[in-house]
């Protein structure tokens, strides 16, 4: 079975009802706020190397994270710099997977055509002038499964770790069956 890398995980995580960012970009040292650009405050993280995003809604968005643990850390480091800034934040607070973005390599050059031919049509989009893969919905784990034939796969969508790394396997096994790979 072929290895699969967790490239990205966005989560989100609803913390407070509201946050005037103005004061807290004030108030939070290391933050950016840009609000020509982006109308939310940004804190980067070097370890875990992640990036948060805090809204006026009172959400919290964490992009770059490569495993639950990751998000789980940088959100709890957020919530604990906007108290410091002097803004409440809820004591519970639900954290949500939102996208998995998982990658793998089978290590063999793929015939794109032939799998566009031979996969269920409903799940295949393959318009190789538009784009240089093959896209395969695999809806049962809500996730796309960009296939290119390099032999790189890369899964986005799925909104847990375990649907992600299934999407890419059940994609090798239906290849692997109409000999593809």
């Amino acid at each position: 079975m072929t290895d699969i890398i967790i490239e990205n995980i966005v989560a989100s995580a609803k913390v407070s009802n509201n946050f005037d960012i103005e004061v807290l970009a004030e108030n939070m040292p290391g933050s950016s706020y840009n609000p020509d650009d982006f109308d939310g405050l940004t804190i980067k993280f070097t370890e875990p190397k992640v990036a948060v995003l805090i809204l006026s809604d009172g959400k919290v968005i964490c992009t770059g994270a490569k495993s639950k643990e990751h998000v789980d850390e940088s959100i709890k480091k957020t919530v604990d710099r906007i108290k410091k800034a002097g803004s409440k934040t809820k004591k519970d607070y639900k954290i949500e997977l939102e996208n998995i973005v998982a990658s793998a390599d089978f290590k063999k050059g793929l015939d794109l055509e032939q799998a566009s031919k031979s996969l269920p049509q409903k799940n295949v989009t393959y318009y190789p002038k538009d784009f240089p893969g093959l896209i395969y919905k695999a809806n049962e784990y809500n996730a796309a499964v960009l296939l290119f034939n390099s032999g790189r796969v890369v899964s986005t969508g799925a909104k847990t770790i375990d649907d992600a790394s299934k999407s890419i396997k059940m994609l090798e096994e239906k290849l692997t069956s109409i000999g593809v790979l």
